[in-house]
């Protein structure tokens, strides 16, 4: 299954792995379609979403690039290209995310996304 992500400098398509989290990934599946405001922390971009998960699903504090992810206390969805502000010699992420997929091809295409774009998220069937 897979995402895509329409920002307004830049786009991505990554692949949903429904055995990493399950109940997350239903919950991101069923708030489709989402349109948000990104920010930028680092080399990670991260938005508001109405998904409602609350459960701790392959959660983890060291991420790799290309990681999609959802951060429970913010109702986020995460997209890691680099080291964020609080990375050492690993990527890590403001507390633990459900790690929910892949970001397919080169991430770093996110550097072109600035602070406050717009963001559009839909199926892709």
């Amino acid at each position: 299954m897979k995402l895509r992500f329409v920002f307004e400098s830049a786009e991505c398509v990554a692949e949903l792995g429904e055995e990493l989290a399950p109940e997350t990934v239903k919950a991101i599946l069923r708030s489709l379609p989402i349109e948000a405001v990104a920010n930028r922390w680092g080399d990670e971009i991260y938005f508001e979403t109405n998904v409602d998960c609350r459960v701790a699903e392959n959660s983890r504090e060291i991420v790799e690039i290309g990681d999609v992810a959802y951060w429970i206390p913010g109702k986020a969805i995460c997209l890691f290209f680099g080291k964020t502000p609080i990375s050492d010699d690993k990527i890590r992420p403001a507390s633990a995310v459900n790690v929910v997929g892949k970001i397919i091809g080169d991430p770093r295409v996110l550097k072109k996304v600035k602070d406050g774009e717009r963001v559009f998220v839909s199926l892709i069937k």
